[in-house]
Formats: C-alpha cells, sequence, structure tokens
C-alpha cells in the first residue's frame, strides 16, 4: 500500500496505540510555520503541525497526527553516523530500540530494520545525502515522544526515519523508499 494511500493513516494510528516505539526528547523536526522552515525540538511539536517528510521523489511537509509525551526513564539507541565521501559531517539520532530505521546496504537495497538490531554499518539517507552508521550506544533518558505522521516517514535530526511501529506495518512505505531509490539511481532531476 502506497505512503499516501488513504488507509495508510489508520494504520499507522493504530500500531502507534498498540506498540510504541519513540524519540528522545531533545529530538529536532523541521515545521513548517507561516510559510517557513523552522527548526523544533520534539516536545514542542503539536498536532496538526507540518514537518518535513520525503515522498520518494522529493523533501515535502506532512500532517502530524499524534505527539505523545510519555514520561517515564527509558532506554534509547544512541546512533551516530557519517557521510559517504565526507567523515567530518555527522549526524545523530536517539531512539528507543523497536524505532524503525530505513537503511540501506551497499547495492542501495532498503532494508527495516528495529534501532536494536542494527551492526554499526548501515547505510541511512539524510537531509544532506547517504551516511554510514559508525557507532551506536544504548543510554537510559528522561521521557520519550510518540510521533505519528501521515505518510509514516519523517525527517528527526535531519536523518529519514519511520513513524511506523513494525516491521509488518512498515510494508506501507517500502514503495516510497523503492521511488527514492529509482530517483537517486538515474539522477533525476525534481520541479
Amino acid at each position: 500500500m502506497p505512503s499516501n494511500h488513504p488507509a495508510a493513516g489508520l494504520i499507522i494510528i493504530w500500531c502507534g496505540i498498540t506498540k510504541i516505539l519513540c524519540f528522545e526528547k531533545h529530538t529536532y523536526i523541521v515545521v513548517k510555520e507561516n510559510n517557513k522552515n523552522v527548526i523544533k525540538k520534539i516536545s514542542e511539536i503539536n498536532n496538526g503541525d507540518m514537518v518535513l517528510v520525503y515522498n520518494g521523489k522529493e523533501q515535502k511537509f506532512a500532517k502530524v497526527l499524534k505527539n505523545e509525551k510519555i514520561e517515564g526513564k527509558y532506554e534509547f539507541y544512541q546512533i551516530k553516523m557519517k557521510k559517504l565521501n565526507d567523515s567530518e559531517k555527522t549526524k545523530e539520532i536517539k531512539v528507543t530500540g523497536e524505532h524503525i530505521m530505513i537503511t540501506f546496504d551497499e547495492k542501495q537495497d532498503i532494508k527495516l530494520i528495529n534501532a536494536k538490531d542494527l551492526k554499526g554499518n548501515e547505510y541511512i539517507n539524510t537531509d544532506d545525502g547517504l551516511y554510514q552508521v559508525y557507532e551506536i550506544n544504548k543510554e537510559i533518558n528522561d521521557d520519550k515522544y510518540n510521533l505519528v505522521v501521515k505518510g509514516g516517514i519523517v525527517y528527526a535530526n535531519g536523518v529519514l526515519v519511520s513513524t511506523i511501529c513494525s516491521i509488518d506495518q512498515a510494508k506501507i512505505i517500502k514503495p516510497t523508499l523503492e521511488e527514492w531509490k529509482y530517483y537517486q539511481e538515474n539522477n533525476v532531476e525534481l520541479n
């Protein structure tokens, strides 16, 4: 089912209730506000906000269906990445172990992997190209945020990640990711 299929939002809401995957409270998201792109902490994101996503062809904005703060102490995976061909540029994101990461292998085949199952050599798409995971650490932090976005994909800390709760449900984002791969491989210009 394509990520823009009308039922996609329903699946995402359903799994957000049954199995929660979350972002760390210092995660930042790009929001469209008064026709400007504004960087906000996830704690400042409201239901109905328009956040930066990827639809397979281009970056665009999609509606936040839910952003729920869950108080407590939680285990997070700190995933550190460096840009291919420019190891001085790095990014990191902290997510819970069940969070589905959108990764690529050496052949650019898409792999959906829970954060806790990353090995430390995967490639991940970001807002400025491919990065390779080089370090993964576990840590305990206060509070987590369950962000649900229409279409199931969002840029968090500039890293393209899912807001889908299980590998089975993540099938709805595969067509979008396959389209992304096609555009990247064929250097298609987007208007």
